[in-house]
């Protein structure tokens, strides 16, 4: 919005107008815009002596039109090759850090891996040793067997 103390947007109220008067003013027989229209001097300078008509100037402003689009599309497109430049980048260093947590927890993978065998190789060797032991205990706990012979036993 502008800082004026208009309550009117005069562009917007010109653009309108133009916009319904156009078609407004192709039903009325013999009427022509160029009419109405304010005509523009273009005076010839001593250097370049050429005349500008209405078609040339028309000619002109499209070209000036089309290569000021071209402009705008070019910018564009280069803040679209930036920012996918950017995307590409941040998913090279994604893959990269991806890559690197992978081989770590392929490391760590492996560790546990060798920690799991160590540990059954302990395990099953506190099982021997638990039965060995449990054996001596088992020895040891009974007293000698005496067998007596049978003449000894008098009752």
């Amino acid at each position: 919005m502008s800082n004026s103390t208009s309550e009117f947007d005069y562009t917007v109220i010109l653009c309108t107008a133009v916009v319904f008067g156009l078609p407004l003013a192709l039903l009325i027989p013999g009427f022509s815009i160029w009419d109405v229209v304010p005509k523009i001097r273009v005076q010839r300078f001593h250097l370049l002596s050429q005349h500008l008509t209405w078609s040339v100037l028309n000619g002109a402003v499209i070209i000036t039109v089309v290569v000021l689009f071209c402009l705008y599309l070019e910018f564009r497109k280069r803040i679209l090759d930036a920012m996918t430049e950017e995307v590409f980048a941040v998913r090279q260093a994604t893959i990269r850090t991806m890559e690197a947590e992978n081989d770590r927890q392929a490391a760590t993978i492996r560790a546990c891996a060798e920690l799991l065998d160590a540990s059954s190789d302990h395990y099953e060797n506190l099982v021997l040793l638990y039965d060995e032991l449990r054996q001596r205990d088992r020895r040891r706990d009974h007293p000698p067997i005496i067998e007596l012979e049978s003449s000894e036993i008098n009752f």
